[in-house]
Order: C-alpha cells, then sequence, then structure tokens
C-alpha cells in the first residue's frame, strides 16, 4: 500500500506545544526588605502604644 506525501503529513508528529514560560524570579532582597519594613512598623506601633499607655497610666504588655 502506498500513501502519498500529503496525506502522510497528516500522520506526522507533530511538534509538542512550548511549555509555559516560567514565573518571572523573585527578588528576595526585596522581599526581605518589605518583611523587615513591616515588622519595624508593628513594632514602631507597639513601642508607640507603650508609651502612650504608660503616659496615660495604662500597663501595656507589649512582650507577649
Amino acid at each position: 500500500m502506498q500513501v502519498s506525501a500529503s496525506s502522510a503529513a497528516s500522520f506526522a508528529q507533530r511538534a509538542p506545544a512550548p511549555a509555559q514560560s516560567a514565573p518571572p524570579p523573585v527578588d528576595l532582597t526585596r522581599l526581605a526588605v518589605a518583611q523587615d519594613a513591616a515588622k519595624a512598623t508593628a513594632a514602631a506601633g507597639a513601642a508607640l502604644g507603650q508609651v502612650t499607655g504608660e503616659l496615660t497610666g495604662v500597663l501595656v504588655n507589649i512582650s507577649a
């Protein structure tokens, strides 16, 4: 049995679809800076609450 080239092309294996591109790499330095800034903001807020509480006579435990 003979098969013409045009009909054989339909049976040829197709190239696999290109894989999804990987997400861009994460800048760990920027992530660390953002986390440090968030921790510093929380610590500053706790310290401000402590000072405000001491000035108004309310005890606030920020070590918990």
